[in-house]
């Protein structure tokens, strides 16, 4: 028989493994339970954010129901920020928002022209201008049309390149990482990063001129243009301005903006350089399309939304929703 010191030995090396056991198990548990009440947390915070967000839509279409307001927006963007500031304190957190004016960027959907019957054709017009905001960065010719091409191909709905120097699937199922190509209309600007041609330096040139709006309409809000943002007038012109004439043009405006598109197109400096059927036939004086862009932090958690708001009949509608920021 095992000697009583042996049997103690045993029981207390049992007794040890039983705690360790027991202690690990119990660890384990609580850091289980700490990590479903950080997602309960986090879930509660973003429902919160959520609810705010929707609230401060409510907010501003309220707020963009008049034409006066929406003036407002337009003049406010044209001064040395693009956006409209607000900012409110939370009883959690803070709230930031901004209004953005899309009357003073290129929509990507623009480049694809879509018939009664539904079929999809190149706008050809639309496309020429991208190309001219692209030469207006210098950004090398043989770039420029690589891009140009495969950026048809990447929306319309067939599967044959638009030129020899398009893209299909056939193209990015042997790039790395490999990926189809969309065949729709682009939902976030950082798309451009997968089509074909396009570099980081590009995209980030082209990032301040450059949306993504819910339809394939292009309008250019003359009272909208930002002096320090030129190259929409300069590509307007077809690159005969330069970045310098451009800024003065919009440095030169109107305090109130123009009171029509004839008086932005009668002076000198227009007359003498826009001649394209896009520079004349595709500029407003009153934007129809805003984004919300508001910024939530709650319980130390951030939260970005961006809320599309379309003028449909002279009433703001909330076509789409986008959570999270450009990258």
């Amino acid at each position: 028989m095992l000697s009583d010191k042996k049997l103690k030995g045993a029981a207390l090396v049992m007794a040890l493994f039983t705690t360790a056991i027991i202690a690990s198990v119990s660890a384990g548990l609580f850091s289980l339970v700490s990590v479903n009440l950080e997602n309960s947390k986090s879930s509660l915070s973003k429902q919160q954010a959520v609810i705010t967000t929707l609230s401060l839509e409510s907010f501003t279409k309220k707020y963009l129901s008049t034409k006066e307001n929406r003036n407002n927006i337009v003049l406010a963007s044209n001064n040395f920020s693009q956006e409209s500031p607000i900012n409110l304190p939370l009883d959690r957190g803070n709230l930031e928002a901004n209004i953005s004016d899309m009357g003073q960027c290129f929509n990507l959907n623009s480049l694809i022209s879509v018939s009664a019957s539904g079929n999809e054709t190149a706008n050809k017009e639309n496309l020429e201008f991208l190309k001219n905001l692209m030469r207006s960065f210098f950004i090398e010719e043989q770039k420029i049309e690589e891009i140009s091409s495969a950026l048809i191909d990447w929306l319309d709905k067939d599967f044959f390149p638009d030129s020899y120097l398009g893209a299909e699937d056939d193209f990015y199922q042997n790039e790395k990482p490999s990926r189809l190509t969309s065949n729709q209309l682009f939902f976030d600007i950082t798309e451009l990063r997968d089509v074909k041609g396009m570099t980081e330096e590009v995209f980030q040139k082209l990032k301040p001129y450059i949306c993504v709006l819910n339809n394939v309409d292009i309008k250019i809000n003359v009272n909208s243009l930002n002096p320090f943002y030129p190259n929409i007038l300069v590509a307007l012109s077809s690159n005969s301005l330069s970045d310098l004439e451009a800024r003065n043009i919009l440095n030169n405006r109107p305090l109130g903006g123009y009171a029509s598109v004839s008086d932005f197109l009668n002076q000198q400096e227009i007359k003498n350089s826009f001649s394209s059927k896009f520079s004349k036939k595709n500029l407003i004086l009153e934007t129809k399309y805003f984004i919300l862009n508001t910024n939530i932090r709650i319980d130390e958690k951030d939260f970005h939304f961006k809320s599309h708001i379309l003028m449909q009949n002279d009433s703001p509608k909330v076509v789409r929703r986008k959570i999270g920021e450009y990258l």
